[in-house]
């Protein structure tokens, strides 16, 4: 009703319109702040009266410029239901030349192909890279010459200035090896072969985004354009995923042993990850040193691989040296991980003692080594960090370990009110990610909460068990539902809005 009452607007101020000749006025476009409104003022860009037409012009471009990605699908069928005729383009002339172009991209998008041809050409005409998406919207076009003229179009575009841009648009640049309707594979190896023959200097490269960098070099690589000062570039590229493309493509790499080295000390796991399993493939005695101070990884994978690869060269004492870490506080975290995947529960007392560790990290090491030598006790331990004041950290791995074993649902209500709201929210969790019939109660009793997050938290808990339990299939129990009703009821007594479908959902009317 608020689009009607804008566009039909009211009387004018002074004067009446004739009898019989109602008079139309603009809405007030400055209202207008969503992307899908440019649908509604449209026509309006069409109108004779210049002013109109040009607020409205003006509206459209804010709106469509606020977009930072544009989707070829998305656009397609937000736009193809405009009436746009060749006719009407030529009046987008009247319009500033960015308003201009911004009025022939949506037009290039319309359900009417000659609309869209004509969309094309006016495009084409324009030397602008704002208009390069749109030609490559084009080429998957289902009108064959609207297809050709457009790959045409790319071609010519393909120089070094554009080159920048199109690593930019590297989306849209991959998503033509997805269209169906024809083969741009062609095209494609062409971008690509444009885009590798420029070299970025390393601050021209920071220049770039990251996933822009990832695709850059990944080009690079699939042409087999890899060198030295590449690899040097790659190498020390502060995004990680570059860094795993270098291990992708090790066989480049001609200095192996002394990036291989850089790699197997990488701030990023998965990149030490994939730098360990290299080694297999190299002269293992070479990264002995490395492989030593590997074992004491905080990666478990990165921890077994390095292990693995040492007993190849040499029948290590693995217990020994794990405890002489712990013993003289040298690396202290991966000792005591690495004990934990070594020996048994006899290693249990010299483990737990640092569970009074001033330190977090320690502390949750600690947790974790228990329940890898004994999943019960480490289980009972789980129990009790969460029954006592304890950092945040090892709350949360204690949580983790909970998870993996099953919860005691008696025991973590009976904590639920004496632990903290970290506490809290932690017994919330693992209550929504076990359910069944129950938890609804403890859902409620959360919304009761003073914390606003534990109640957020909660309602998102309840929303989803709701939904769940039409695919319940047990029993409930007469404590189940009385421990859901009760809690019902208070939530109802307090005007708390919750499910009031709950008392039907345990036979309730």
């Amino acid at each position: 009703m608020s689009i009607f009452k804008n566009i039909f607007g009211k009387k004018k101020e002074s004067g009446q319109p004739s009898p019989g000749k109602p008079r139309f006025y603009a809405p007030d476009f400055d209202k207008y702040d969503e992307f899908g409104q440019i649908v509604t003022i449209f026509d309006y860009t069409l109108n004779p009266d210049f002013a109109i037409a040009n607020k409205a012009a003006e509206t459209i471009n804010r709106l469509f410029n606020s977009v930072q990605v544009f989707k070829n699908k998305e656009l397609y069928e937000t736009f193809r239901y405009l009436r746009i005729n060749k006719t009407d383009i030529k009046k987008f002339d009247r319009f500033d030349k960015e308003i201009k172009i911004t009025l022939l991209c949506i037009a290039s998008m319309n359900g009417n192909g000659y609309s869209r041809e004509e969309a094309l050409k006016r495009l084409l005409e324009i030397q602008t890279q704002r208009t390069i998406p749109f030609i490559l919207f084009r080429l998957a076009d289902w009108v064959a010459p609207i297809r050709k003229m457009a790959e045409i179009a790319i071609q010519k575009l393909l120089v070094a200035k554009n080159t920048t841009y199109f690593i930019q648009n590297h989306k849209l640049i991959s998503w033509l090896l997805q269209v169906k309707r024809t083969d741009l594979s062609v095209l494609y190896n062409q971008i690509i072969n444009s885009v590798t023959q420029k070299r970025f200097a390393p601050e021209q490269l920071k220049m770039l985004k990251e996933g822009d960098r990832f695709f850059y070099f990944k080009s690079l690589a699939k042409k087999g354009l890899l060198d030295n000062e590449l690899i040097n570039q790659m190498q020390t590229d502060k995004y990680y995923l570059i860094r795993i493309l270098l291990i992708k493509h090790f066989d480049k790499v001609t200095n192996k042993k002394a990036v291989l080295t850089k790699l197997l000390t990488d701030k990023s796991q998965k990149v030490r990850q994939g730098a360990v399993n290299l080694i297999a493939k190299q002269e293992v005695n070479e990264y002995e040193t490395v492989l030593r101070e590997l074992i004491f990884d905080n990666s478990t994978s990165v921890r077994v691989e390095a292990r693995r690869l040492l007993n190849k060269i040499f029948d290590y004492d693995f217990i020994k040296i794990y405890q002489e870490g712990i013993l003289n506080q040298k690396q202290i975290i991966g000792s005591i991980l690495g004990l934990s995947e070594v020996s048994d529960k006899s290693k249990i007392p010299f483990i737990e003692k640092y569970l009074d560790s001033d330190k977090a990290r320690i502390k949750t090491a600690s947790l974790i080594g228990i329940y890898n030598l004994d999943n019960n006790y480490g289980t009972e331990k789980a129990y009790q960090i969460l029954e006592t004041e304890n950092p945040v950290s090892t709350k949360r791995a204690a949580e983790s370990l909970l998870a993996k074993q099953g919860i005691d649902f008696k025991r973590l209500r009976r904590l639920y009110d004496l632990t903290d709201s970290t506490g809290k929210k932690i017994i919330l969790r693992l209550f929504n990610q076990f359910s069944g019939w129950s938890v609804a109660g403890d859902f409620l009793k959360a919304l009761t909460n003073n914390d606003k997050k534990i109640q957020l938290m909660a309602r998102v808990f309840l929303e989803s068990w709701n939904n769940y339990t039409i695919r319940l299939a047990t029993n409930q129990s007469p404590e189940d539902k009385h421990y859901v009703l009760s809690w019902y009821k208070k939530t109802n007594e307090m005007g708390i809005k919750v499910p009031g479908n709950i008392p039907f959902i345990f036979g309730e009317k």
